[in-house]
């Protein structure tokens, strides 16, 4: 069972790589002095893992690792913070310098576009982290309780 498990693990991480990869590339190609981009690496990765581990626990590695769930429940108010913090500098850029300095040298077509893309992008992986990070100790919470009075995950 924990061969498949670390199977499925791994291949989780490297779908996370492959979004990630796929999500950041043009803003890399086009906006190569985007000064957020490990924020938004870091949104992504949150996104995605607290994702599965609020809909898939059963099938992850800390599926009855107690303190684990516990450790997550504490750092639960840190990750929000680095979400809620990285939103609003996003936010902050956008309004005093604008997305439109990072791609001056695309046509206007293209510099609208992509402009959107980041806008779009960012905001959709943040408030779903925010979302999620919101989430995610209620499911280890009660998966604690499961695991406590049921024998279950």
């Amino acid at each position: 069972m924990l061969k498949e498990k670390l199977t499925v693990e791994l291949l989780w991480w490297v779908f996370t790589f492959v979004v990630v990869s796929i999500v950041m590339l043009p803003i890399w190609t086009d906006a190569p002095g985007f000064p957020f981009s490990i924020q938004n690496i870091l949104l992504i990765v949150f996104f995605i893992t607290f994702t599965r581990y609020i809909f898939f626990l059963r099938l992850t590695l800390i599926a009855r690792a107690k303190w684990i769930k516990v450790a997550i429940i504490l750092s639960a108010v840190l990750f929000l913070f680095i979400t809620a913090t990285s939103i609003i500098d996003f936010r902050n850029f956008m309004d005093e310098r604008g997305l439109q300095t990072l791609v001056e040298n695309l046509d206007v077509q293209v510099q609208t576009r992509r402009i959107n893309y980041i806008k779009h992008e960012m905001i959709f992986f943040g408030i779903g982290s925010l979302i999620t990070g919101v989430m995610l100790p209620l499911r280890m919470i009660r998966s604690l309780w499961r695991m406590r009075n049921k024998g279950t995950v």
